[in-house]
């Protein structure tokens, strides 16, 4: 079985609303959580083309 990529693993949290995809990677930064957590909500995050805020 072919390993699942981080766009692969990404497109599960589809079911999230930006908002909350953005939340959940402020508090997994905050709670210093796994890198490839972290790395999986960036992904969705860099999909979505939400980087912008992130800085706000």
């Amino acid at each position: 079985m072919i390993a699942r990529t981080l766009k692969d693993k990404a497109s599960l949290l589809r079911p999230l609303k930006d908002e909350h995809l953005l939340e959940v990677y402020r508090e997994a930064k905050k709670m210093n959580l796994s890198n490839e957590f972290i790395e999986l909500l960036e992904d969705a995050i860099e999909v979505r083309n939400l980087e912008h805020r992130l800085k706000a």
